[in-house]
């Protein structure tokens, strides 16, 4: 994944081997990885806007599948992958209930 800004922080020795802890044991690809996502999180939580966020918790393999939708140009993001397929899965409904 390319990103267009780096930023460098310091962090403790114990820090870093948490994360890295974290890291093995939720299968990110790097200790970057599970930070970029730990800002997304962050950012998320404290944007005030005409959205609510949910936390969604996914089983690696479907992750997996998302991520190759994304990776393959069929979609921009995992996450905005994530809300096409459940505005698709709220319109059927809403159409399935007028019938």
């Amino acid at each position: 994944m390319s990103v267009p800004y780096r930023i460098t922080i310091r962090v403790s020795e114990d820090l870093v081997k948490k994360l890295q802890d974290i890291v093995d044991k939720y299968n990110y690809n790097s200790v970057s990885e599970a930070i970029r996502f730990a800002l997304n999180e962050f950012v998320a939580k404290h944007d005030v806007d005409n959205t609510n966020n949910i936390d969604l918790k996914l089983p690696r393999k479907v992750y997996n599948e998302l991520e190759s939708e994304v990776n393959t140009g069929n979609a921009i993001s995992i996450d905005d992958l994530i809300r096409f397929i459940l505005r698709e899965y709220a319109k059927n409904k809403t159409n399935n209930n007028k019938n």
